[in-house]
């Protein structure tokens, strides 16, 4: 078929932000796009306000007969060109509801780990061999894929590619949240460690770098996260030389905002990271980044222009590279403007639209489907 848009139906859970963005785009491209997604949320409802056709659904199970049947009978009603489906509960459901269906299968993955050939259920996942592509939120997970298996069982290598989402800057336009309610005074260096705090994410190592400052620098840290204010973490803070200077909070709402307000984020991730988002909501408020040589985050990084990039659990470095900023302020300055730039220009939402329209004109041969707007 060569006539006409490109239909594609989009499944996921609660979207974020950036995903919803995108889908807005697309449709504001010239894609026919449907998206089934949880109803009453934020991401639905601006959806809705976009003009982008949904289907309020919750997917429950990663695998449920109710859900299957529910795609299934919405592929054969829409007649869609493309299925691509955005988490596990919507790619386990889809894969099993497109059985028989001619359309084509587009699955995501936005992290390094958990898949395995050994793994039935990495079979219903994303190495069930009838997806034609698996569009990846960074190289290092394009690789990984690509990786698994053994000679003769693996990947075809057409099928993970690589896609780095993009961000809309505009949506965390508005006033700096003031760090005072934190605990953290004007006129302070302050340097933030904003993670979902599983050990993976290698918050000890980041303490560790602050007790290894030298004493008496008029700087704060920032920590806040899921797990962030843990039992184990607040013993660590005690026993540190800056422990009067560390704030320790778990989630907190408005971060992109707070970010505007701090001068160096740290990401000191031991293992698979995908693309992470804290980072790029960091470099969107102008925050230099310190990030570890591991799965995406090297690809947001400049290295030396940017931010910087160490080895993972090198606590050493960390210390290193926030020292060097906190006694240089103008290299600080030159490197925030960077960051923000380096999202501006390569981590856009319009960019991420047309490079999954491209993915699905390379599956159809539509090359006569041009954007249309």
């Amino acid at each position: 078929m060569t006539d006409g848009p490109i239909r594609v139906l989009c499944i996921n859970g609660e979207s974020d932000p950036a995903e919803t963005r995108s889908f807005i785009e697309m449709h504001r491209l010239g894609i026919d796009i449907t998206v089934m997604t949880w109803p009453g949320t934020v991401n639905h409802d601006a959806l809705v306000a976009a003009g982008v056709p949904t289907i309020p659904y919750v997917l429950k199970w990663k695998l449920s007969p109710p859900c299957i049947r529910f795609i299934r009978a919405e592929l054969k009603r829409g007649k869609y060109d493309v299925l691509h489906m955005l988490d596990k509960r919507a790619t386990m459901n889809g894969l099993m509801a497109s059985i028989g269906i001619d359309v084509k299968l587009v699955a995501y993955r936005g992290i390094i780990g958990n898949i395995a050939y050994w793994s039935p259920q990495s079979w219903l996942y994303l190495l069930n061999p009838r997806l034609d592509r698996i569009i990846c939120v960074c190289e290092a997970i394009r690789q990984d894929l690509l990786g698994l298996g053994m000679p003769g069982v693996r990947l075809r290598r057409d099928v993970p590619v690589t896609i780095h989402k993009g961000h809309r800057p505009e949506l965390y336009e508005g006033e700096a949240e003031d760090l005072k309610q934190f605990g953290i005074p004007d006129d302070t260096f302050v340097v933030a460690c904003t993670v979902r705090a599983v050990p993976r994410k290698g918050v000890p190592v980041f303490i560790e770098a602050i007790g290894k400052l030298p004493p008496g620098l008029n700087i704060h840290f920032l920590m806040a996260g899921t797990k962030m204010d843990s039992d184990l973490h607040r013993k660590l803070v005690a026993k540190s030389p800056y422990a009067d200077n560390i704030h320790l909070f778990g989630f907190l709402q408005r971060m992109p905002w707070i970010l505007k307000n701090v001068d160096v984020s740290v990401l000191p991730s031991l293992k698979r990271e995908g693309l992470p988002r804290a980072m790029l909501e960091a470099m969107i408020a102008g925050v230099v980044p310190i990030v570890t040589n591991v799965g995406g985050s090297p690809e947001l990084v400049v290295e030396g222009e940017s931010g910087f990039v160490v080895e993972p659990g090198d606590a050493q470095a960390i210390r290193d590279r926030i020292l060097r900023l906190y006694n240089d302020r103008e290299l600080l300055k030159r490197m925030s403007e960077a960051a923000r730039q380096r999202v501006l220009t390569d981590f856009t939402v319009e960019k991420t639209a047309r490079e999954t329209i491209a993915v699905y004109q390379d599956l159809l041969g539509r090359t006569d489907a041009a954007l249309s707007r």
